[in-house]
């Protein structure tokens, strides 16, 4: 892909790693580069060293990280190569209590699974050991120090690979019988892929901020485009640098996702309507393929790649086909989950399980939510005594903590919420529970089933359900036709319509509504001042009066839309927002719709121009106090760029501009009440 100039600046798209401009150089990026490096390399050295000065410094930053302090010295034992059935190998590192390690005595196991250098990360190991467990480190297959065995196979192999490495630990000398995992992001879907029907060979997981669910496929049918981009360069950086190199990840040495993140035109979304021969593979379809030969064979033909699945990728093959399936949008990705939760129903659940999520997360927000539905639907009763779903403040993590991009000096970062946010990421005592058979620990049966953080409220609330069981409150919007931006005349309400004019707005793909806040990764995440975008006549702007009462918010809000468009096909974003005062007004969730697709994936239809049409959009999942004297509000418009790929509204026709211009209608009467759903657990 050719460099584009690009449109929009860092400062209209708000990237959490950035360099300021004068560091944009050849020689000033190599040299960040380097450090960054060399930074991670450093930590295979200087961990054991600073978890020893821990021991007699640390105990009160232990306590309150929720760790304690240690209580053994620990032995590592260095790249252990695990084979696997195939011939594909996972360079693993074991770290022992000293005195497991001196008598040969049984203890229990914590394993983790990574993409992220073992060794870069080897504090995990000596943290666990030094707590009396024996941590097994493991550089996932194709990724990191493992990517000599098998880079393509990193995608589809995530289960196999670990329902082996539970049994290759079942004959160590120290296996007592119970294995326990551990780790946030990619380290929790390790966790998943196995976490059922896995012969019995786990007692216990701590999964956080991770789900089953296929998270490049958006229940409206948008193109989530920041979170496609994160996985392309990440799976690029993981696999191709064999030494600790994020640095990469975050500079994009190709210039195609700093293109596509900057430039909304080179990726516009014009696919046919009918996209059933667009597809090279069904990814759901190949991840049922256990037979490795057969795998490559397919791919191979499908996408002119020379790839195997159990040795080095050396020719750029998985490069190719990442761009393939996840940018180009070569693969089919419609299904529920993604390769490693293949198989997930909620059925043969059997391992007790601390999973935490927050509200922000790219990966938890909404996801997780529906495979607890799932599970509530599915599971057997003695999982459902088991298993405790956390949901936290905050984004993927923590990146709502962090400045935007880099500044000198340094902005601050609020440590007191990191500190509680790693409280609720390392709770020792799950694992005492379960592992150790200490029930003075943690008493499971008192932790209620679903446990969820109140934004703006700061207290937890205890669920046995979700959605938990709230009293439903429909508010309307109104106007006088003139709703644009937030000086119009458009109010929210619990009324209803009667009759009103609509209001309408033209849609420019060439002139995005930009990203604010929200639920991703990579641009900044979670709670975001909106006045700036709110400014904008293509952004119709409802506001309540002031609440005089405070009202909470527990579920999954719905706004029933009625719109028509001069387009054959276009987008529809709605957000529902707290408004604090004429300069304050942040979001609470947002979600959207792909017109062709709003009676479902398999059901893609044109519009027909200027007729009107139902929208049922799920805004995601919530839990907020509305305190007396703010204000809810609602915008809606048609983009949301780089959250989502830009709706070209040719419906798979073709101009020279490459996009044409919509206008769009918001219908608010009698005969098409526009409305939202909304959640309300208790008002006062």
């Amino acid at each position: 892909m050719r460099r584009i100039k690009h449109p929009l600046t860092s400062s209209d798209i708000q990237l959490i790693a950035t360099l300021p401009d004068f560091l944009k150089t050849g020689r000033a990026e190599k040299f960040m580069n380097r450090m960054i490096r060399r930074s991670m390399l450093m930590m295979n050295y200087i961990q054991a060293p600073l978890l020893k000065l821990f021991k007699y410094f640390g105990g009160g930053i232990g306590r309150l990280l929720g760790i304690g302090t240690p209580e053994n010295a620990v032995v590592r034992l260095k790249e252990t190569l695990i084979t696997f059935q195939d011939g594909a190998k996972s360079p693993t590192d074991v770290y022992l209590p000293k005195d497991v390690f001196e008598n040969k005595s049984k203890a229990p196991t914590v394993l983790v699974r990574l993409p992220y250098w073992k060794n870069a990360l080897a504090i995990l190991g000596y943290l666990f050991a030094s707590k009396g467990y024996v941590c097994v480190l493991q550089d996932m297959r194709g990724t990191a120090s493992a990517n000599q065995y098998g880079t393509m196979g990193v995608t589809f192999f995530v289960r196999p690979d670990g329902l082996e490495t539970l049994k290759w630990i079942t004959k160590r000398f120290w296996y007592n019988g119970k294995i326990g995992m551990w780790g946030i992001s990619f380290l929790a879907l390790t966790q998943l892929s196995i976490a059922w029907d896995n012969g019995g060979l786990l007692t216990c997981l701590f999964p956080c901020q991770c789900c089953f669910q296929n998270i490049i496929k958006h229940p409206g049918g948008l193109t989530p485009l920041v979170t496609a981009l994160f996985i392309y360069s990440l799976f690029l950086t993981i696999t191709q640098n064999e030494n600790p190199n994020m640095g990469d990840m975050l500079m994009d040495q190709d210039g195609i996702c700093d293109t596509l993140y900057h430039n909304p035109l080179a990726s516009l979304y014009n696919d046919p309507i009918d996209d059933s021969g667009r597809y090279l593979i069904d990814i759901a379809e190949m991840a049922k393929i256990r037979d490795v030969e057969k795998l490559t064979s397919i791919i191979n033909e499908r996408f002119d790649l020379n790839a195997k699945f159990n040795e080095k990728d050396t020719g750029d093959n998985l490069k190719k086909f990442m761009r393939k399936v996840i940018i180009e949008r070569r693969g089919k990705l419609t299904s529920d989950a993604l390769p490693y939760g293949f198989g997930f129903t909620g059925e043969k659940m059997d391992t007790p399980m601390y999973w935490v999520g927050s509200w922000y997360d790219f990966l938890t927000s909404t996801e997780l939510f529906e495979d607890v539905k799932r599970i509530q639907k599915n599971s057997p009763e003695s999982f459902k005594k088991n298993i405790k779903i956390i949901m936290t403040p905050g984004a993927h993590g923590g990146l709502d903590f962090m400045p935007l991009g880099a500044s000198f000096p340094p902005k601050g970062i609020p440590m007191k919420q990191m500190m509680a946010m790693y409280q609720n990421f390392m709770r020792m005592d799950w694992f005492e529970c379960w592992l150790k058979d200490n029930p003075k620990q943690i008493d499971v049966s008192k932790i209620p089933p679903i446990r969820l953080w109140i934004m703006n409220k700061g207290i937890w609330r205890n669920f046995s359900e979700w959605p938990p069981r709230t009293k439903e409150m429909t508010w309307y919007i109104h106007s006088n036709g003139s709703a644009n931006s937030r000086f119009g005349d458009g109010t929210f309400t619990t009324a209803t319509p009667q009759t009103e004019s609509p209001d309408e707005y033209d849609f420019n793909p060439a002139n995005p509504v930009l990203t604010r806040g929200g639920r991703f990764v990579y641009i900044k995440s979670g709670r975001v001042n909106q006045i700036k975008n709110e400014g904008r006549k293509d952004i119709l702007v409802y506001t309540s009066e002031k609440l005089e009462q405070g009202m909470e918010i527990i579920g999954e809000p719905k706004f029933v839309l009625y719109a028509s468009s001069s387009a054959k096909d276009t987008d529809f974003m709605v957000k529902l927002v707290e408004v604090f005062n004429n300069r304050k007004a942040l979001n609470i969730i947002d979600s959207g719709v792909r017109a062709r697709f709003r009676n479902g994936f398999d059901k893609s239809a044109a519009l027909n121009p200027n007729e009107v049409y139902k929208y049922e959009i799920s805004l995601g999942a919530t839990g907020i106090y509305i305190p007396k004297g703010h204000s809810l509000r609602i915008e809606i418009t048609s983009s949301n760029f780089p959250c989502f790929t830009v709706n070209s509204n040719l419906a798979g026709k073709q101009n020279k501009k490459g996009f044409i211009i919509a206008n769009q209608n918001i219908l608010h009467d009698s005969q098409y009440p526009s409305h939202l759903i909304l959640p309300v657990f208790k008002r006062y």
